[in-house]
C-alpha cells in the first residue's frame, strides 16, 4: 500500500466489451505506466469523469482550442480593421491586441460553449419552431 493513502474497498464493477484490438491496445497503455490492466482502467476513467471546466463540462482540449481560434480572430479582426482606417501598426499597439485577446480567449470560449449547450438543449427541449 502506497504511504499516505488507505485502502478502500471496492464493492462495484463497470464492465465493457472490447474487440481484440482494443484489448491489446488498453494491455499496452497499462503496461507503458507498470499498471495492471484493471488499475489502468480505472484510473483513465475516473481522470475521464473529473475532466471538467468552466465550460460546464467542456474537455480542456476543446476549450483551449477555441480560445486559441477567438484569440487568433480578434487579432486578425482588430489588424484588418486598424489597416482600413489608415492606423499606424507599432509593436506597443501590437502587444496591447495580444494581451487583450489572452486576457479575454477563456472566458469567451466558456461562454460560446455555454451558449451552444444551450442552444443544442433548447433545440431538443422546444423541437422545431420555425414555420
Amino acid at each position: 500500500m502506497k504511504e499516505g493513502t488507505t485502502k478502500q474497498l471496492r464493492g462495484r464493477s463497470l464492465g465493457t466489451r472490447l474487440s481484440e484490438a482494443e484489448y491489446a491496445q488498453c494491455e499496452k497503455a497499462a503496461a507503458r505506466r507498470g499498471q495492471t490492466l484493471s488499475e489502468w482502467c480505472r484510473r483513465v476513467l475516473l481522470e475521464a469523469s473529473q475532466e471538467t471546466t468552466a465550460a460546464d463540462g467542456a474537455q480542456p482540449e476543446t476549450l483551449a482550442t477555441l480560445a486559441e481560434i477567438l484569440a487568433l480572430r480578434k487579432i486578425v479582426i482588430n489588424l484588418l480593421y486598424g489597416e482600413k482606417a489608415g492606423e499606424p501598426l507599432d509593436q506597443e499597439h501590437m502587444r496591447e491586441l495580444i494581451e487583450t485577446a489572452d486576457a479575454e480567449k477563456l472566458e469567451k470560449a466558456a461562454e460560446r460553449l455555454r451558449a451552444a449547450r444551450g442552444a443544442r438543449t433548447g433545440a431538443k427541449a422546444g423541437g422545431d419552431d420555425t414555420r
